[in-house]
């Protein structure tokens, strides 16, 4: 099992990753302020892989949007 978190703006967002029973299948869930994301792969390297693509998408979502010049 591994446990982690990071902090998308204010909110602690925690995630894990768990061998299950039968060691063929590992379980990611990722929970945060709006509920929990769960989802199944076949390695513990699947999972992590998709666990840093929801974090990418939760920093971007707090990240201020660039500024684009205007044109006058």
């Amino acid at each position: 099992m591994v446990t982690n978190f990071f902090m998308a703006g204010p909110e602690r967002v925690t995630w894990e990753i768990v061998t299950l029973e039968n060691g063929a299948r590992c379980k990611l869930s990722v929970v945060h302020s709006r509920g929990t994301i769960v989802e199944y792969f076949a390695t513990a390297a699947d999972a992590m892989k998709r666990e840093q693509e929801l974090e990418a998408m939760f920093l971007a979502s707090v990240s201020p949007a660039p500024r684009t010049a205007r044109a006058s």
